[in-house]
Parts: structure tokens; C-alpha cells; sequence
């Protein structure tokens, strides 16, 4: 029994932080405990110790006396953590160039055609589980693991329903098109042109 309430802690700082990443439970809006716990099943305590949490990853603030607020997320803060992923992102890509094989690369030709589905016909979950899943065999081979770790830190930084908030679907296409244009990218070996595309991913509004 004592195992299970570190376990149910971290299920619901998941479940909470993929509610903010989406945009359901939206930037500035209050989280009230009572209503978490029903919305979640959940106990004061469970609910208390996961918004802690959220504290700790800068996603809520805690506020004396008024409570929890899911973060702001200025624009210059977004601005500071997507030129940091880009960065990271243009360093990882010169580790990983020649560790990604033909079978890496056809898994990533799967996410990319799945991200460009969802675009047109899937949803907004949909469209985060295959670009995750696309940067996620990307970075794979990577033998800096702690880069890596640091770039999906940094990706659960600022909410993504945040980073789309001016999306149009012209600049969806347009991340969508650089997936295809990395894996052509590294098939050709071409490391400053694939660098230059990572920074653009990263650095485009509405960057996936």
C-alpha cells in the first residue's frame, strides 16, 4: 500500500500535464482541488502532491492564499525554451546522422505520414502522439542521453495547445513538411542543410 500513492502521484501529474499540454485545462485557468478531485478520481491529498508537482516542472504556480494557476507561459519564456530545443535540436542532429539506419528512418516516414494525416483528419491528440513518436526515434540513437533527456524536458516546458495558439494550417503543413525533409536530409547525409531545418522546426511559429 505504501508503493501506490507514489504511483497514483505520478499517474496524475501525466494525466494533468497532458490536460495542460492540450490546452483542456488552459493557460491562467484556476485549478480549484475540489473540482480536480472528482475530474480525476482522486484524493485532496493525490490531487495536492501532484499540482506540487506540476510546481516543480514550472507548468502551475502556487499562489498564497488563492491557489494553483496553470502558468501564463509569457512569450518571452516561450521564446527562451524553443531556442534552447533549437540548439539542442541542431547538436543532436550531428550525433545521430550516422546512427540512423534504413529501418529508423522508414519508422519515421510512418510518424511523419501519420503527423500529415492528422493534420487534415486527425486530432489534436493524434497529432502530438506522432510527432512525439517521430522525434522519439529520432533522437533514439542519440548517445547523449542527457541531451536528449533535456529536449523532452523542454518540450513538456511550454504546453503545445501554447505554442499553436497562432497556428494556421499552413504552418502545420509547413512542420509537417520538415519531418519529410529529415528524413531525406539524413538519408543524403547532408549535416549542415538538416542542422538548418532543425533550427527552422524548432524555431517557426506554431513549431511541432
Amino acid at each position: 500500500m505504501q508503493a501506490a500513492a507514489p504511483a497514483r502521484t505520478r499517474d496524475l501529474v501525466r494525466l494533468l500535464e497532458t490536460d495542460i499540454h492540450l490546452g483542456r485545462l488552459g493557460a491562467g485557468s484556476w485549478l480549484r482541488q475540489i473540482d480536480l478531485e472528482a475530474a480525476y478520481n482522486a484524493t485532496r491529498l493525490d490531487i495536492r502532491q501532484a499540482l506540487d508537482r506540476l510546481v516543480e516542472k514550472r507548468l502551475v504556480r502556487h499562489i498564497a492564499r488563492r491557489g494553483y494557476q496553470v502558468e501564463d507561459f509569457d512569450p518571452a519564456r516561450v521564446a527562451q525554451v524553443m531556442e534552447t530545443r533549437a540548439v539542442l535540436e541542431v547538436a543532436a542532429a550531428a550525433l545521430v546522422i550516422d546512427r540512423l539506419d534504413d529501418a529508423a528512418l522508414a519508422t519515421m516516414q510512418l510518424h511523419a505520414e501519420a503527423f500529415a494525416r492528422a493534420l487534415e483528419a486527425g486530432t489534436v491528440e493524434d497529432q502530438e502522439a506522432a510527432n512525439i513518436a517521430f522525434h522519439t526515434t529520432m533522437l533514439a540513437p542519440c548517445p547523449n542521453r542527457e541531451m536528449v533527456d533535456l529536449l523532452f524536458d523542454l518540450r513538456a516546458r511550454v504546453p503545445a495547445a501554447v505554442i499553436r495558439r497562432r497556428n494556421t494550417m499552413d504552418l502545420l503543413r509547413r512542420g509537417a513538411d520538415h519531418h519529410f525533409a529529415i528524413i531525406r536530409l539524413v538519408r543524403a547525409r547532408d549535416l549542415p542543410a538538416l542542422q538548418q531545418v532543425m533550427r527552422e522546426h524548432n524555431l517557426s511559429p506554431g513549431a511541432p
